[in-house]
């Protein structure tokens, strides 16, 4: 297996925004939702004495959520906002934050004096994945799909009540950049 090695220079005050934006792919936070769990994984290893349940609720205390919103100068209600959604972000499956506010054990990442090191082994599949071949069970799904409606159509009754069609789509109003004179076009009917 080929390796490469990238070394990322940090310090204590940004490590973890720094390890929480790159592992991000496994989460799809935003920016803000990033650094309010840094720092809330930074208050985590600071209590770390206390029960993980006191401690939670240590964390997600009014004083100490005052502090974490002046720390990263936001207003009250978007960083309960914030905890809210956090609530719901999902890594490898578990919520990032629990419903007691507990950080999810598997982003606890605690580095040495010499900083942290993230391996991640990216092992190649056997059978390469192709457009063509996920169209392919793509356009099967859809067959299926039909196939299954057809089924259940055909043994339904046919409604009674008249379709709403969509209006004429033969008017100015469809035309998009256009410098054409409506004048100058002119509409067929039908061959008789």
């Amino acid at each position: 297996m080929k390796q490469h090695i990238i070394n990322i220079p940090t310090d204590s005050s940004k490590i973890y925004r720094q390890i929480l934006s790159f592992m991000n792919f496994l989460m799809g936070a935003t920016e803000q939702e990033r650094s309010v769990l840094a720092e809330l994984i930074v208050l985590n290893h600071e209590y770390e004495a206390l029960p993980e349940d006191k401690r939670a609720k240590f964390i997600l205390s009014t004083d100490m959520r005052k502090e974490v919103r002046a720390k990263l100068d936001i207003e009250e209600k978007q960083y309960n906002g914030l905890i809210l959604r956090l609530k719901k972000i999902k890594y490898l499956g578990e919520p990032v934050l629990s419903k007691d506010g507990v950080v999810n054990a598997g982003l606890l990442f605690k580095p040495d004096d010499k900083g942290l090191q993230i391996q991640i082994n990216m092992i190649m599949s056997r059978q390469p994945l192709s457009r063509e071949s996920t169209k392919e069970k793509v356009e099967e799904k859809i067959e299926e799909t039909v196939s299954t409606e057809e089924k259940t159509t055909a043994q339904e009754p046919e409604e009674t009540a008249p379709r709403k069609l969509a209006p004429p789509a033969n008017g100015k109003d469809t035309i998009i950049g256009s410098s054409i004179d409506m004048d100058d076009i002119v509409i067929l009917g039908a061959p008789e």
